[in-house]
């Protein structure tokens, strides 16, 4: 029997599961090359739940959650930077538990037709040089990386590729 996936747009009420699901995903991926404390003071300084709220009200934010037979499994955060005229997709992170069933594709899809709907061309996202199971599966999904600057967590600095997909509307996933 196969999981049931479900994407839908966030609510306010899910800004608390979204920091959950961040801290998670932060401690199970990133504690390889960024301290631990040094990931707690940028997560307490910068995934509050007012900042969270004030994120939500962005008129240029979109935030998903994704749900696996009703649990939550996954969430993305998009942005479009109006003056770059680029659509961003400013974090993406599933559970480790519900890594590799199809829920990040399904995400990026959402990403990509909010792109489309700002009739833009391209998705946009940073990935830690370190992340390489994450590199690798948005170098899988068409991703290149051209660009490259310093990420800072506490008093860790790592290197941040940021790069793009080319996305057309008679190719993307719906």
């Amino acid at each position: 029997m196969s999981d049931t996936i479900n994407i839908r747009v966030w609510t306010q009420n899910d800004l608390e599961v979204i920091r959950k699901i961040t801290w998670e995903t932060w401690l199970a991926t990133y504690t390889e090359f960024i301290p631990e404390e040094d990931l707690r003071s940028y997560f307490d300084a910068n995934y509050t739940l007012e900042m969270l709220r004030k994120l939500y009200h962005s008129v240029f934010m979109k935030g998903f959650l994704a749900e696996v037979d009703g649990v939550t499994a996954g969430c993305m955060r998009t942005f479009f930077n109006k003056e770059e005229s680029r659509f961003y997709v400013s974090s993406l992170y599933i559970l480790p538990q519900f890594q590799g069933k199809g829920i990040g594709k399904r995400l990026m899809a959402e990403a990509e037709q909010c792109a489309l709907d700002y009739h833009l061309d391209q998705v946009w996202l940073g990935v830690m040089e370190q992340n390489i199971h994450a590199l690798e599966w948005y170098k899988a999904q068409g991703f290149e990386f051209p660009e490259e600057a310093p990420f800072v967590m506490g008093k860790t600095s790592v290197n941040h590729f940021i790069g793009f997909k080319r996305i057309h509307p008679d190719t993307s996933p719906q």
